[in-house]
């Protein structure tokens, strides 16, 4: 008789998954990682994810390649490689598919539009809030331990992390049984982006710093944040404007003349909340690297 994975098993799997989009899983391979049979498997992943394991793993690779062809000058070769297609071909006949494109057609009008962006945001400071200037900022390692949330950005509730906080609690209240020493601040990392990925298709990471070595539990996964570089703004206001330090930052990037883009995703760390939406304070992140 076979057990019906839960939606903590699937989502850890799939977050696993999405890390290592270079590994080519088969259906046997997570099956068996999952101690199911293939069939009861595929209809559990897709119960819970809303696809099936094939077509997740293709959506996602493709979702991402286009984030990095729009950012970087890497190759088209090279980015496909980089999220797991064994060939150009392979690659750009998926691509086209997907995004009625080439890849090399996708970069060129993500060029236009960057450029028309810039021209018309130059002295763009916040509107309904305020943001920081834009600046380099060396983030340390830290693990976190994580929940994952799906569905579209702009409707997923974030803190205020307090004790009634469905999202916060559980981790904090696991991290506390557990007696692992933890911090009560909130991090967001977005793992798609928005203008590529459909909204209820869109992945969040919630998650708190702990100070101790943990095993994943079967709702949460400890991930090990490497740290680095980052083009860093504060933001200050009600978080449904928090899209616009993103962009501040984004544009601050395409402007250096000394960093680019990295490849990691960007970071959210909530940093004050008021009664006032508009003195919240948060710190948004995006990751670079020298030219």
């Amino acid at each position: 008789m076979h057990m019906p994975a839960s939606r903590g098993d699937i989502h850890a799997l799939v977050m696993e998954m999405g890390e290592h989009l270079e590994h080519q899983p088969t259906l046997a391979d997570l099956s068996r990682r999952s101690a199911m049979s293939p069939f009861h498997f595929h209809r559990a992943f897709t119960a819970v994810v809303g696809e099936t394991p094939k077509q997740h793993v293709l959506r996602v690779r493709l979702e991402r390649a286009a984030y990095l062809i729009a950012i970087s000058d890497a190759s088209i070769l090279r980015i496909a490689l980089d999220v797991g297609f064994r060939s150009h071909e392979t690659f750009t006949r998926a691509f086209r598919q997907r995004f009625d494109d080439s890849p090399a057609g996708y970069r060129k009008a993500a060029r236009i539009a960057q450029s028309a962006r810039l021209h018309s945001n130059a002295a763009f400071a916040g509107a309904g809030c305020q943001l920081s200037a834009v600046g380099p900022f060396l983030l340390p390692p830290t693990r976190l331990l994580c929940a994952r949330y799906t569905g579209p950005y702009a409707q997923m509730p974030v803190p205020p992390f307090h004790e009634a906080d469905q999202r916060w609690r559980p981790l904090a209240d696991w991290a506390r049984a557990k007696r692992m020493a933890h911090e009560r601040t909130a991090w967001v990392m977005c793992l798609d982006d928005p203008t590529v990925t459909d909204g209820p298709q869109q992945r969040l990471d919630a998650g708190i710093p702990v100070m101790s070595a943990a095993s994943s539990h079967e709702r949460f996964a400890v991930r090990e944040f490497m740290g680095g570089w980052y083009a860093g703004v504060e933001h200050v206001g009600p978080h449904d404007s928090i899209i616009q330090a993103y962009r501040h930052a984004a544009d601050w990037v395409r402007r250096s003349e000394s960093h680019t883009f990295g490849t990691g995703p960007p970071v959210q760390i909530f940093r004050y909340l008021d009664a006032d939406p508009q003195r919240h304070r948060t710190e948004v992140f995006l990751p670079i690297r020298r030219r």
